[in-house]
């Protein structure tokens, strides 16, 4: 199975119609959220709500620069409502690789997990060719000569650009700068592979589970109703409530252990046994 997706950002202006591009049979979306430590695009916003509206899977991405302050750059990225997930956008004026790593780990100290690599070929060579084999899902680029719809001018799962470089096989092939999708012209990525596999891909999490269909907030307010009813089953730090009393062994007591003793000697008392 192969999925298609679309690379967009302000250059593309704001008026892509991302419910027509799911139509289509598209299904994920890279929009840009920020570059350096200077660049925020004002069109990721509205794009990430409107692809979430239309199903599609979206991840924004950051256009590294090299010399500018790995931190300032996660800050900016951040600032700019990127999200817990990102793409690095590796190529002209990002430096080597050394600079690469130096922001990955930057995006880490704040909380945001780099999860795909776009680290085309050409710049690969330009930078020495460094080993690729440990960076996050490896994005290449091929281009076609071909104009078109993406499925029609897509050259294939066994297509060049899908061939290893650098000790890492791509994972998404970035193969046209011109399919028309929507109506407007787009670059256009291939992914092989199903919707939850991308899906864990994207957002660093197992799918399928009941809690990818909650919010962040949501999910932390689980959470913190579930550590209420977990202290108020078990005690402070699981050890009991003291004012429960305590078992043989000198332990307190839970809720339950409590119950289950005021059950016995109501049994007790009415002569028979639990």
């Amino acid at each position: 199975m192969t999925l298609f997706g679309i690379d967009i950002s302000n250059n593309n202006g704001s008026g892509i119609d991302l419910n027509q591009v799911a139509a289509e049979g598209f299904s994920f979306v890279f929009a840009k959220v920020s570059e350096g430590n200077y660049f925020t695009d004002r069109t990721w916003p509205g794009y990430r709500d409107a692809a979430l509206a239309a199903g599609l899977l979206v991840v924004g991405y950051h256009y590294v620069i090299a010399g500018d302050d790995p931190d300032a750059q996660a800050a900016r990225f951040a600032g700019g409502g990127g999200g817990s997930v990102a793409m690095l956008d590796f190529e002209d004026y990002s430096g080597g690789l050394a600079e690469f790593w130096a922001v990955v780990a930057a995006f880490g100290r704040a909380g945001i997990t780099i999860v795909c690599s776009y680290v085309p070929h050409w710049y690969w060579q330009q930078i020495g060719s460094p080993d690729l084999s440990q960076v996050p899902m490896l994005i290449a680029s091929s281009y076609v000569s071909s104009w078109g719809y993406a499925a029609a001018i897509y050259p294939g799962d066994d297509a060049a650009g899908w061939a290893p470089y650098g000790g890492g096989a791509p994972d998404i092939l970035q193969f046209t700068d011109k399919a028309l999708v929507a109506g407007q012209w787009v670059d256009a990525n291939a992914f092989r592979g199903g919707r939850d596999e991308l899906a864990e891909l994207f957002t660093a999490q197992p799918q399928g589970g009941w809690l990818m269909a909650l919010t962040d907030q949501q999910q932390d307010d689980l959470y913190q109703k579930v550590s209420d009813i977990w202290d108020q089953l078990r005690g402070p730090g699981g050890e009991g409530w003291p004012q429960l009393g305590q078992n043989a062994q000198g332990a307190n007591l839970t809720p339950v252990d409590a119950l289950a003793e005021l059950q016995t000697e109501v049994a007790a008392l009415k002569g028979t046994q639990p």
